[in-house]
């Protein structure tokens, strides 16, 4: 269960452009060739939707992962690309693990981000609020070809 608060609830009136899973992997990683439409985006509200990998913890998470299927942080399934990753940072404000498809929403960031000298992402959003989903929100379309839902 995500709680918010009244103050993060009237974040979310600010118009926020939907960005996609589909779109974000057109950043292509060989050469830093970014998209003029994702480049358009860079410093704006958008939202977006996909699963909550936390890093280290299920409790008053503020930093997670955003990956467009619960599955592709599985070990048994190839690992997504950075272009397929979006770094998520609440600031001050927490959550609690979810296992649903969340609605984040937030100023969009090109920024390379490392953990432990491993590229994990190009993208962020930062000060995010993030509620559930809906289930007509939830983007399924456009996954990598070597991802099977179908197994699970």
């Amino acid at each position: 269960m995500i709680v918010l608060s009244l103050s993060s609830v009237a974040a979310f009136k600010v118009m926020a452009e939907r960005v996609y899973y589909k779109d974000l992997r057109k950043y292509v990683l060989a050469g830093d060739r970014i998209p003029p439409a994702l480049k358009a985006r860079d410093g704006k509200q958008v939202s977006i939707v996909g699963y909550m990998i936390p890093f280290d913890s299920v409790d008053k998470i503020n930093r997670f992962i955003l990956l467009q299927a619960q599955f592709m942080g599985c070990f048994h399934v190839p690992p997504p690309q950075p272009n397929e990753v979006v770094l998520v940072d609440m600031g001050s404000k927490t959550a609690n693990y979810s296992e649903t498809p969340l609605l984040v929403t937030g100023t969009f960031q090109i920024k390379k981000t490392y953990e432990e000298d491993f590229l994990i992402s190009v993208f962020t959003i930062r000060n995010a609020v993030v509620k559930a989903a809906k289930g007509n929100e939830v983007e399924m379309d456009g996954l990598p070809a070597n991802f099977h839902l179908s197994e699970f």
